[in-house]
């Protein structure tokens, strides 16, 4: 068999990779059923001890929270990005590099910057009142829309306009073209966005620092007020419960709606 320096060299980058992605997680998974307040090595066993501090409501009502702004979020990025995407791709080529950069250009900017921006601006409207779970929904879902724009925009490149024109010709109304030929055809390109956008919700902090209630905490905020008073491993069992829902989402959309396809750019 044939010495190939490139391919040893490429398997030792990837695992590097992986290595990097997956020791940490492993880290957090192993913290969450070990007995011990601080791991040490070798371990001295397993418990389930800090699961029962962390399946209680001071930890799931936050998460409940932060699921819902994430799918509201996720839900008004898909519809705007979606919209945009589509405007872009089949509309007048005048100003098209212009509306890509302005709706892309939440994340050019630092978010804890956005996040002081609005609330200077509802300071100066006297709206405060509004802090809360629809004021994130509506920040975070500006983060979402570049996620879906690229992800839709490039699922719209897979769609040959002749299709459509092909449609029309053969009777069909601009409406039943759409929902017929073509968006079916990007399914996954907004499904990839919707899922980018509510794992980007999910986790965020910077824009939630300033903009939650004290009464509504979402709970990446949590976890942080948590950390800065005291460390339990009731922290490792959040981040496990977090990852392994997200896990699952992506797992069903791989399943379900070619999400893998997509990455690989197989949306034809």
């Amino acid at each position: 068999m044939r010495f190939r320096p490139w391919i040893l060299l490429r398997t030792a980058l990837l695992t590097l990779v992986l290595a990097f992605v997956a020791v940490p997680m492993a880290v957090v998974l192993w913290t969450s059923v070990q007995p011990d307040t601080y791991p040490a090595f070798p371990p001295s066993g397993l418990s389930l001890r800090w699961w029962e501090s962390a399946l209680t409501r001071e930890w799931l009502l936050p998460m409940a929270l932060s699921a819902e702004i994430a799918v509201g979020s996720a839900a008004c990025a898909l519809v705007v990005g979606t919209a945009a995407a589509y405007a872009l791709s089949r509309g007048p080529v005048r100003g098209r590099a212009a509306l890509e950069g302005f709706l892309a250009s939440p994340l050019l900017l630092p978010e804890i910057v956005i996040s002081l921006s609005v609330v200077q601006l509802i300071s100066m409207l006297s709206a405060r009142g509004f802090i809360g779970p629809a004021l994130l929904v509506v920040t975070h879902a500006l983060i979402g829309i570049p996620f879906v724009l690229r992800t839709v925009g490039v699922s719209l490149l897979g769609v040959n306009p002749l299709w459509e024109r092909a449609a029309r010709d053969l009777g069909a109304s601009p409406w039943r073209t759409f929902t017929t030929v073509t968006l079916p055809l990007m399914r996954s390109g907004m499904f990839a966005g919707a899922l980018f956008a509510f794992i980007v919700s999910f986790n965020n902090v910077e824009l939630s620092l300033f903009l939650t209630s004290r009464d509504a905490t979402t709970l990446p905020i949590q976890l942080l007020q948590y950390m800065e008073f005291q460390y339990s491993p009731t922290l490792a069992c959040v981040a496990v419960t977090s990852v392994v829902g997200i896990c699952v989402i992506a797992g069903v959309a791989s399943r379900f709606v070619r999400l893998t396809e997509f990455i690989h750019g197989g949306t034809k």
